[in-house]
């Protein structure tokens, strides 16, 4: 390993035309252990699809030491352009982590010019590494770690997870352009890790197979470490008038969340929401959730066929048990967000069509749906792969997201069955969440300000029929995302606030 003189390390966040463009938790978790070992911190936040001379221009005027890549699976042939981009740059150590690198690391090696992976949750392999380097020692050896040195891949041990998470350090979110962490008045956050279920599916399963045991893989910290977290949060961004917990099930451990909800309710008292699961609810968790907050929940449905969800995704619940417990949300006043597939293995028109008629019955307020994308080491994927539905060239390597188009090898019947599906249950949704709204506004509104807010309801409704939400640069999107828009909405409350005054 060459000297280098500067102490400066560059994340790189890789999020290229996603539908997803806010900030990268796992790197903001890990600016505090990058400081602690004496490097300066810098991100580059890349949402469009640079080329690789303007990404290695910018890599050049940081001079780092080293550039740590973050990214998911559909991100993967973002890493391989910028990655080679730098490849040669002196003394710069290139490595990657995150779900994509994780779940495929010798295939990143061999793929891309990053010299090294880290293997599952980068807290401790990353202090080693900076550890090593600051002591000039051999960084092949590091646990949790994949090498390409010498024409050979390297593969140290994968340390443990981390059980505590109260030992962690609160996470760093000032590397990070405010409009980033704060988009309008609203945060995101994750406070738990990891899912105590193995749906097919699902990357989970086969990130938590890494590590020497399995067992206690979902963790969430104590309460306490929680609140701190959240008030020193609020305090950096005020004004925050909303809390999206990006957790992958917050609610799974019953008495964690209701002292959670309970402490929540008298030391932070925001509006929040939040992902839950059909078997984790029940009346005490609906109520704790109303109670402390909560305004609206996220539930996994994935697919209306009961065939489908319980033999292919491997998701154990039946429908009459969805329409139990959305009707248990629905009474206390939360809204009703779904997360939705279409374009699975072996889907057919009928299959689809019974998860946009399960969502009709369950009268779900608002939701997403997205094409089916076999993640690396996943129980699907190896269906996918055996039953020939991959495309043998890199096809997953086309797609940056799950929303431009089915990835598995379909019939052209089956790839039109699946868009005309998807777009379908997306308009439902679109025309619920206006409904939704518009209920919301006429109960605490009259007269002007009903019909001032019903206008601006069927702009953003006609504009995501016209264009994609998800694709950044779409009118959508250039519309919701503006700066100007936002500091126009500024100025309007606050001369609202002052009239009011």
């Amino acid at each position: 390993m060459k000297k280098h003189s500067n102490r400066i390390f560059v994340f790189v966040n890789l999020s290229v035309d996603s539908g997803y463009y806010g900030v990268n938790h796992g790197i903001a978790y890990l600016v505090p252990i990058v400081r602690r070992n004496a490097f300066r911190v810098h991100v580059l936040h890349i949402v469009d699809d640079i080329s690789g001379e303007d990404f290695r221009a910018q890599i050049e005027d940081l001079n780092p030491s080293v550039v740590g890549f973050s990214c998911t699976s559909p991100q993967l042939k973002y890493l391989k352009k910028y990655s080679k981009a730098i490849e040669g740059l002196p003394s710069v150590l290139q490595i990657a982590g995150g779900v994509g690198p994780t779940l495929d690391p010798e295939g990143v090696l061999a793929g891309t010019s990053v010299d090294g992976v880290a293997i599952g949750e980068g807290e401790l392999p990353l202090d080693s590494l900076l550890k090593t380097l600051n002591a000039g020692g051999d960084i092949h050896s590091t646990h949790g770690f994949y090498w390409r040195t010498d024409g050979r891949i390297v593969k140290n041990p994968v340390p443990q997870f981390i059980s505590d998470l109260s030992r962690l350090d609160l996470p760093d979110y000032s590397v990070f352009d405010r409009d980033v962490v704060q988009t309008g008045s609203g945060i995101d956050l994750i406070l738990s890790r990891g899912c105590p279920y193995g749906c097919a599916y699902c990357c989970n399963k086969a990130i938590r197979s890494v590590y020497p045991s399995a067992g206690g893989y979902f963790r969430a910290p104590s309460v306490e470490h929680c609140m701190e977290l959240l008030e020193s949060v609020l305090q950096q961004y005020p004004g925050t008038k909303h809390v999206n917990f990006e957790d992958d099930l917050l609610i799974a451990n019953k008495d964690w969340f209701l002292s959670f909800a309970s402490e929540y309710r008298r030391r932070i008292s925001v509006p929040y929401r939040v992902a839950i699961r059909t078997e984790c609810v029940d009346r005490d968790i609906v109520r704790a959730l109303k109670e402390s907050g909560c305004d609206l929940v996220c539930l996994g449905l994935e697919s209306g066929n009961e065939a489908v969800r319980r033999d292919l995704l491997k998701r154990h619940h039946s429908n009459a048990q969805i329409l139990e417990k959305a009707k248990m949300v629905r009474e206390v006043g939360m809204k009703l967000f779904t997360f939705n597939m279409v374009g699975l293995p072996f889907e057919t028109k009928d299959q689809m069509r019974d998860t946009l008629e399960l969502n009709r019955k369950i009268r779900s307020d608002c939701g997403a749906c997205n094409f089916f994308y076999p993640f690396p080491g996943t129980e699907l994927y190896d269906t996918c792969e055996r039953e020939g539905l991959i495309e043998p060239t890199g096809g997953l390597l086309t797609q940056s997201n799950y929303s431009t188009r089915p990835v598995l090898r379909l019939t052209r019947a089956q790839e039109r069955d699946a868009i005309r599906a998807r777009k379908k249950l997306l308009n439902y949704f679109y025309w619920q969440d206006l409904r939704y709204e518009h209920r919301r506004s006429s109960s605490c509104h009259s007269g002007p300000a009903v019909a001032l807010k019903l206008a601006r309801l069927l702009g953003i409704y006609l504009l995501k029929r016209l264009s994609s939400p998800h694709k950044k640069g779409s009118l959508y999107r250039r519309v919701i995302d503006s700066k100007a828009r936002i500091r126009l909405w500024q100025r309007i409350s606050s001369a609202r606030a002052r009239a009011i005054g």
